[in-house]
């Protein structure tokens, strides 16, 4: 058997969107291109019956934002043009023949078929002041030779992955399939969410800002929007105050997601029904204390949608939620009655409902990087449709991670994951390797990175501390405004746990790495103790003044997470890693990408130049052209530089505990 490797990631194949038609599951198939640095992905649909595999698209290299229209005639998907901005909506007959061009913009947002399939609405964001008389590139060059400079009035300027933002105006077109007319249905100056379209083919669902005129406001509301008549209706009148987004809708029956900011954004969601006939809204899930959707983070993953609430009749619904590292479905009705269909060690990406008791799905466990399938939603029997990653995997020798629960601070019970090295050692490193969020989990699926350095000897542990979700609203709220406290603690009493169960580990050698929230950690652990002879801190957060004013969330997350505002910047100090930099003694790798408007890239400075000035062994890498999501999405080539970079640093630093 070989190893699974850095360049693993450019075998390994990912299946996202399903979607039926037909009695064929159409999905996307997407691979790393070394050659081109790019992630190339094709259209192919297979047959649930004969298992016959086609190809569709366009020649393309890249699709996305795949469906089949409501009468399962039409395949539709968006490709883009990286070089001059454009997406085109394609549209292609399941019978066959080639695509045909419906839509090219700039801009080109969400669409949605309307329910005869006669027509699609889609949603556009273009810049006010668009030259109409200048081609492109001699734009684009005279902008490089004549730069311009950036202002702004607003507080949400910055978004990560994106950078500045410009104004923009944004609206709904309808576009007739037959004839090829356009019709503008809806225009606004601040941004908005296209939902989707209820079954009366006239209702358009919007999600706009609570508050659109005052930015420090936070939360969304559900509009109804009349195709016809141009006018929107708010639903906040009728529902309790809070913040709500659109789940799904059914001919009057209208779902939405919602709670009453209790606390921030970590405020689980309830489920809300309401009959759009007589206004009459019901909470579905009050008794509940679950966290609705997928919060089960990886590196691997690509163009996944996620499980959406569903309608699988006239009354009933399938539920995603998070538990215990598992994403787990549910059948709910509009009684309020719960059913678990299906609770296994798995992670459901991705799916679209396939007759009214199977589901399409994309789905991943620890062992197995992504599959397309069929879930029997009576029995929560999966019945396998297509491995793109058969042949590799059974070459290749597999850390099987064991899951298990120990004791937290204060006697809660915290729940990990423990990767033993794929050869066994009588004495073996580890890395305590801590996830970003807080408000994720890590769980039962597949993490490339965890298996290389699990390929490379060491034995890596994942937990989810408290400020996690999938554990209920006491465990996810417990760190606000208290990070670096029993959220620390429960790590640290992780690693005893393991070890205690682990003998073969060295303690002399046991690292420490996180990224984004786990970079905060990581930064805030080598601030407080020797314990780790090593630390590779990501994307981090260092120091939580600065990241106020220059995170694309800042203002926010600070106020809802550490319950602090810059009135209170004594309290923030204390919470800042950079506060403890004199106390550090651990060897220190700090990867930063330079794009990174989530936790900016001064933010690893700061903590690079504190270690500097201390003579602490450190060192800084730079990514160019890397936001956030380097790790899970960054340019192929500067995701194996980063890969390669923790494991020299890892390598070189064993066996030199500061203890």
């Amino acid at each position: 058997m070989k190893k699974i490797t850095n360049e693993t990631l450019f075998e390994l194949k990912t299946i996202a969107q399903p979607a039926v038609g037909q009695n064929q599951v159409f999905y996307l198939e997407t691979v790393v291109n070394p050659e081109t640095n790019t992630y190339d992905s094709a259209i192919f649909s297979i047959d649930a019956k004969t298992n016959e595999r086609r190809e569709w698209g366009t020649e393309a290299t890249t699709h996305n934002s795949l469906k089949v229209s409501p009468d399962e005639q039409w395949l539709s998907f968006v490709t883009t043009d990286p070089k001059k901005g454009e997406s085109t909506l394609w549209t292609m007959a399941v019978s066959g023949g080639k695509p045909q061009a419906l839509v090219t913009e700039k801009g080109l947002g969400d669409y949605f078929w309307k329910q005869d399939a006669t027509a699609i609405y889609y949603q556009l964001a273009q810049e006010e002041t668009v030259s109409e008389n200048q081609d492109d590139k001699e734009k684009m060059d005279k902008q490089k030779e004549f730069p311009q400079v950036k202002a702004t009035t607003k507080v949400n300027y910055l978004a990560d992955g994106v950078g500045f933002l410009k104004e923009k105006k944004h609206s709904i077109i309808k576009k007739t399939i037959a004839t090829q007319e356009t019709e503008l249905i809806f225009e606004h100056k601040y941004p908005f969410v296209f939902s989707g379209l209820a079954d009366d083919q006239e209702t358009l669902f919007l999600t706009f800002d609570k508050e659109e005129e005052d930015e420090w406001d936070y939360g969304s509301k559900v509009c109804l929007l009349n195709s016809q008549t141009k006018k929107t209706e708010s639903l906040e009148n009728i529902l309790p105050e809070g913040t709500y987004t659109f789940a799904a809708a059914r001919n009057d029956q209208l779902l939405l997601l919602g709670n009453d900011l209790s606390y921030g954004f970590v405020t689980l969601d309830d489920l809300f029904l309401i009959d759009l006939k007589t206004k009459a809204v019901k909470n579905l899930s009050k008794e509940l204390d679950v966290a609705f959707g997928n919060a089960i983070i990886s590196d691997f993953q690509q163009k996944n949608r996620g499980v959406a609430i569903t309608w699988l009749t006239d009354d009933t619904f399938l539920v995603p939620v998070t538990e215990h590292g598992k994403l787990q479905l549910y059948r709910a009705s509009i009684q309020g009655e719960w059913t678990k269909l299906l609770d296994e060690k798995m992670d459901i990406l991705d799916a679209a409902i396939y007759s009214e008791s199977k589901l399409a799905v994309a789905y991943a466990t620890t062992t197995i990087p992504s599959r397309l399938g069929l879930i029997d939603l009576a029995s929560g029997e999966v019945t396998d449709l297509y491995d793109p990653n058969q042949a590799i995997m059974s070459q290749l020798a597999i850390s099987k991670p064991e899951a298990f629960w120990y004791e937290g601070a204060d006697g809660w019970q915290i729940q990990g994951w423990y990767l033993p090295p794929t050869e066994t050692q009588e004495s073996h490193p580890a890395i305590l390797y801590i996830h970003g969020g807080p408000q994720v989990c890590y769980g039962e699926t597949f993490f490339h990175e965890m298996q290389v350095h699990a390929a490379n000897g060491y034995g890596v542990i994942l937990l989810n501390p408290r400020g996690g979700q999938g554990y209920g609203q006491a465990f996810v709220k417990s760190i606000l405004g208290d990070y670096g406290n029993k959220d620390y603690q429960d790590l640290l009493l992780g690693i005893d746990a393991v070890v205690a169960n682990h003998p073969e580990i060295d303690t002399n050698t046991i690292h420490v790495a996180g990224g984004s929230y786990g970079g905060f950690m990581t930064n805030w652990i080598v601030g407080h103790t020797d314990r780790f002879c090593a630390a590779v801190t990501q994307r981090s957060i260092s120091n939580w003044i600065s990241f106020y004013g220059t995170s694309d969330i800042g203002p926010a997350f600070v106020k809802f997470q550490l319950l602090r505002e810059l009135d209170g910047t004594e309290g923030l100090w204390k919470m800042s890693p950079l506060a403890y930099a004199s106390q550090v003694k651990t060897p220190t790798l700090v990867l930063h990408g330079e794009n990174d408007l989530r936790c900016p890239q001064e933010q690893g400075q700061q903590f690079y130049m504190a270690l500097q000035r201390k003579g602490v062994d450190t060192k800084l890498i730079l990514f160019p052209q890397s936001s956030h999501g380097l790790s899970r999405n960054g340019l192929p080539n500067l995701r194996i530089e980063r890969l390669q970079a923790i494991s020299e640093w890892l390598a070189s630093h064993e066996n030199k505990s500061v203890n």
